[in-house]
C-alpha cells in the first residue's frame, strides 16, 4: 500500500484530530499519532464531529466510544478499522488499508450474535459478503451456531437457512440483490441467536467411526436414547463422507420408527442434507455439516415418541394388526385414488383413513399416497378456524396446523427418494397426524385470489412478522406450497399458504401461558389437546 500525504504536521497540536480522505488523524496528549477511519462502523456518521478525552474517541451520534490507538471499541459494538501513519519531512502520511480483514470480521459477528445485536449482525453480513464469502457458507454458519448451542440439538435456524437457499436469487422488485442477500442471511442469524441467546456451547462426543451395520447400530442407539453414542455415529458418518443417498438411508428409519415432535424431524432432515450439499460436497464437507448432522440425530435421539401417547391408541392397535398380518390391505381392500385416500385422511373416520393408506402402500403406490399426504395437509391448512388461534381452551394455533402441511410435504419428499422397511409406517403415521386435526376444521372458507409467487416472497420478506420464529413459519410453509402447486398443478397448497399469511396471528403468547399456568397450579390439569 502507498504512503499518502494529508497535510502538515504542525496543523495537529496535542490533543487534537483532523480528517481528510475519508482518514482522521488523532494526535494524543503525549504526541503520539493515530489514524482511523472517519466514518463510524455503526452507523457512518463522521468521527471528526466526535469528541477526544485522552485516547478515547466518542462518536456523538450514539455515544459509541473507541480506543484511538487500536480502534477497539470500549463502549457499543464493533471496531473501527485503524491506518498506519507516519511523520515524513513534516507532513502526515498514512497508508489507508481498506482490505477487510475477515477474521476480524468473523469475531465481530460471533460478538454481535452472542449479544443478540441484529443490526451490527447485517453489517458484518454485508462486509463478509463483500470480502468474497458465500451466503451459502453464512447460512449453513448460522444454522450450526444455533445447533451447536440448542439443548434440543435441532432448532429452526437450519430449516430456514435451506428455505432461504432457494430465495437468494430472487430478490423482490426494487431491490438489489446484495441488500436481499445481506437480508436473506441476517433473518437466519437472528433466529438463531435468539432461540439460543446466552447459552453456552454444547459439548459434543468424539466421532465414532461407522462399521458395515452403522444403519442399524444408529436406529439402536436411537431407540435406547443414548444420545452420546448417537451423535457420535453421525459424526463418525460425517468424516467417513457419507453422500447423500447414504445419509437418507440411516436417517429416516430414525423417524419411521416414532412419529416424533409434530413432524419437526421428518422435516429437518431433507433441510438439512439441502444446506450441508450447497455449503460444500460430501467429498470436502463444510465445517457446520458435523454440527448439522450430529445435532439432528441427538435431536432426533431427544424427541417426543408422539405415537405412544394416548391419543395414539388406536392407531397402536390398527398398525399391530396390520403389520401383524404382513401388510396385507386391511378392511376395504379397494386401493382408493388419490382423491379417494385426500377424503379419507381430511374426513373419515381414524380407521378409514389408516385403512385407505395402509390399501395404498400395500400396492407400493408410493406417489400417490405422497400426493394425498400433501393435498390433505393442504386441506387443513386451508379449513383452519383461525378462532382457534387465539383461544387459549384449544391448544394448538395457526404455527401447529402449518406443520400438519408440511410434514406432508415432507413425507411425501421422503416417500419419493427412500421405501424402505419404514416407509408403510411413516406413510401411516403422517396420514394419522394429519388426520388428527380435523377438530380444528372450521367452515369452508370463500375462494380467494392467488398473487404471484414473487408478491408473496415479497410479503413475508416486508418485516411484517414481530417475532423471528413466525417468519421462519412463514417461509417454510410458502416453499413447500409453491413446490407442491407447480408439481402438482393444483392451487390448493399456495391457496392455503396465502390465507395462513395473510390471517391476523397471535404472536404474543403470554395470555396463553397465563391461562395454562392457572390450569396447572390450580387445578392440576394440562393444557386441552386436539385429540388423536
Amino acid at each position: 500500500m502507498e504512503w499518502t500525504p494529508l497535510f502538515p504536521s504542525a496543523d495537529l497540536p496535542a490533543g487534537a484530530m483532523k480528517a481528510r480522505g475519508g482518514v482522521l488523524v488523532v494526535r494524543a496528549a503525549d504526541g503520539a499519532l493515530s489514524a482511523l477511519e472517519n466514518a463510524c462502523p455503526h452507523q457512518g456518521y463522521p468521527l471528526a464531529q466526535g469528541q477526544l478525552t485522552g485516547k478515547t474517541l466518542t462518536c456523538v451520534w450514539h455515544n459509541f466510544k473507541f480506543d484511538v490507538t487500536t480502534g477497539a471499541c470500549v463502549l457499543g459494538e464493533e471496531a473501527v478499522q485503524c491506518h498506519a501513519v507516519r511523520v515524513t519531512d513534516g507532513v502526515i502520511e498514512v497508508q489507508r488499508n481498506v482490505r477487510i480483514d475477515v477474521e476480524a470480521r468473523w469475531l465481530s459477528l460471533r460478538q454481535a450474535m452472542e449479544r443478540v445485536q441484529t443490526s451490527r449482525m447485517a453489517r458484518e453480513v454485508a462486509r463478509l459478503l463483500l470480502a468474497g464469502t458465500s451466503v451459502a457458507e453464512l447460512l449453513a454458519w448460522g444454522a450450526a451456531w444455533d445447533v451447536d448451542r440448542n439443548d434440543a440439538g435441532q432448532g429452526h435456524a437450519a430449516a430456514l437457512a435451506a428455505d432461504l437457499l432457494g430465495w437468494v436469487t430472487l430478490p423482490p422488485p426494487g431491490r438489489s440483490l446484495r441488500e436481499h442477500e445481506v437480508q436473506v442471511v441476517t433473518e437466519v442469524l437472528d433466529l438463531a441467536a435468539r432461540g439460543v441467546a446466552g447459552q453456552p456451547q454444547r459439548p459434543r462426543p468424539q466421532p465414532e467411526a461407522p462399521g458395515p451395520n452403522a444403519g442399524e447400530e444408529l436406529l439402536r442407539r436411537v431407540e435406547n436414547e443414548d444420545v452420546a453414542g448417537a451423535e457420535a455415529l453421525a459424526r463418525g458418518m460425517v468424516a467417513a463422507r457419507f453422500d447423500r443417498p447414504q445419509w437418507e438411508a440411516v436417517l429416516y428409519p430414525l423417524v419411521a420408527a416414532h412419529f416424533l415432535d409434530f413432524g419437526h424431524p421428518l422435516i429437518y432432515i431433507e433441510k438439512v442434507l439441502d444446506l450441508v450439499e450447497a455449503a460444500g460436497p460430501p467429498s470436502d464437507p463444510h465445517p457446520a455439516a458435523d454440527a448439522l448432522l450430529g445435532g439432528l440425530v441427538y435431536s432426533i435421539a431427544l424427541g417426543t415418541r408422539e405415537d405412544l401417547l394416548p391419543p395414539w391408541a388406536g392407531f397402536r392397535k390398527r398398525w399391530a394388526g396390520w403389520a401383524g398380518a404382513g401388510g396385507s390391505p386391511a378392511g376395504n381392500s379397494q386401493v382408493p385414488t388419490v382423491a379417494g385416500l385426500v377424503a379419507a385422511i381430511t374426513t373419515g373416520s381414524a380407521s378409514e383413513c389408516f385403512d385407505a393408506v395402509a390399501a395404498a402402500v400395500s400396492e407400493g403406490l408410493w406417489a400417490g399416497v405422497g400426493d394425498a399426504l400433501v393435498l390433505a395437509g393442504a386441506h387443513r391448512l386451508w379449513h383452519f378456524d383461525a378462532a382457534h388461534d387465539a383461544n387459549p381452551e384449544v391448544e394448538e394455533g395457526w404455527l401447529d396446523v402449518t406443520h400438519r402441511f408440511t410434514a406432508g410435504s415432507a413425507a411425501r419428499s421422503a416417500l419419493q427418494r427412500w421405501q424402505g422397511p419404514g416407509a408403510a409406517r411413516l406413510a401411516l403415521m403422517v396420514a394419522q397426524f394429519i388426520h388428527s386435526g380435523r377438530a380444528l376444521d372450521g367452515v369452508e372458507p370463500s375462494g380467494s385470489a392467488l398473487p404471484d409467487s414473487d408478491a408473496l416472497r415479497d410479503l413475508v420478506l416486508s418485516d411484517r412478522r414481530a417475532r423471528a420464529i413466525f417468519f421462519a413459519h412463514d417461509v417454510k410453509t410458502l416453499t413447500a406450497a409453491l413446490l407442491e402447486s407447480e408439481r402438482l398443478g393444483d392451487p390448493l397448497p399456495s391457496l392455503a399458504a396465502v390465507r395462513f399469511l395473510q390471517s391476523p396471528m397471535q404472536e404474543r403468547l403470554v395470555r396463553r401461558f397465563a391461562h395454562e399456568a392457572i390450569r396447572l397450579v390450580d387445578h392440576g390439569k394440562p393444557p386441552k389437546g386436539v385429540g388423536g
